[in-house]
C-alpha cells in the first residue's frame, strides 16, 4: 500500500534533475555583474599610466615597474589602456625607496664574517589613481613590494622581480579595496 505513494523511478529522475538545475535557474535570474571598469564609476573605461618618477639611484626601476604597471593593472581593474588626452582615469606614481637587506644569516666563527643566507629587495611606490572627468582621487596609497632571494644561488634580479610582482598586486588590491 505504501508503494502507491512513492514516486516511480522516472519521476525520481525528473525530481533529481530539477534539484540539480534549480540553483542554476536561480542564479540566471540574478542581475550580478560588473559595471564600468571593475568597480570604478561607470564612466571610467580607460586608464593612462604615467611614467613613474624615480627618487632612487636605481634608474632601471622606472622602466621595470612602469612596464609591469602598464601590462597588468588595466586588465586587473577591468579597464583598457588609453592615451593621456582621452583616458577616463590616470595613474601616477613615485618610486620612493629601494632597499636590499640581509634577512637571514649565519654567524661566522671568531674573526670571520657572517654568511648571508637570504636577502630581501623592498621597493616602495606612492601611487594615485584620478578620475579625470570628475577630478577626484579614486585611490591613493604607498605600498611596498618585497622579494626574497638567496645570494648563494640567485642574483638580486630574482628578488627584484618578485618585489615588483608583489608591488603590482598590492596596487591592484588597494585600488579594488575601495569598491
Amino acid at each position: 500500500m505504501l508503494s502507491r505513494f512513492l514516486p516511480t523511478s522516472g519521476c525520481r529522475r525528473r525530481l533529481d534533475g530539477l534539484r540539480r538545475i534549480a540553483p542554476l535557474l536561480f542564479l540566471a535570474g540574478c542581475s550580478y555583474g560588473f559595471q564600468g571598469g571593475g568597480g570604478f564609476p561607470s564612466h571610467i573605461r580607460t586608464i593612462f599610466i604615467e611614467n613613474l618618477e624615480n627618487q632612487t639611484v636605481h634608474l632601471d626601476l622606472t622602466q621595470q615597474v612602469g612596464s609591469r604597471f602598464s601590462e597588468e593593472i588595466p586588465r586587473a581593474l577591468g579597464v583598457r589602456p588609453a592615451g593621456r588626452e582621452v583616458a577616463d582615469a590616470r595613474l601616477t606614481g613615485r618610486i620612493v625607496r629601494y632597499d636590499d637587506v640581509a634577512q637571514n644569516y649565519q654567524t661566522g666563527a671568531a674573526g670571520t664574517s657572517p654568511r648571508v643566507l637570504t636577502r630581501q629587495v623592498q621597493i616602495t611606490v606612492a601611487v594615485q589613481i584620478v578620475d579625470v572627468r570628475e577630478n577626484v582621487i579614486l585611490w591613493e596609497g604607498q605600498v611596498t613590494g618585497r622579494g626574497d632571494w638567496s645570494p648563494e644561488n640567485q642574483a638580486e634580479d630574482a628578488g627584484r622581480e618578485e618585489a615588483i610582482r608583489h608591488l603590482v598586486q598590492q596596487v591592484i588590491d588597494g585600488a579594488q579595496s575601495q569598491w
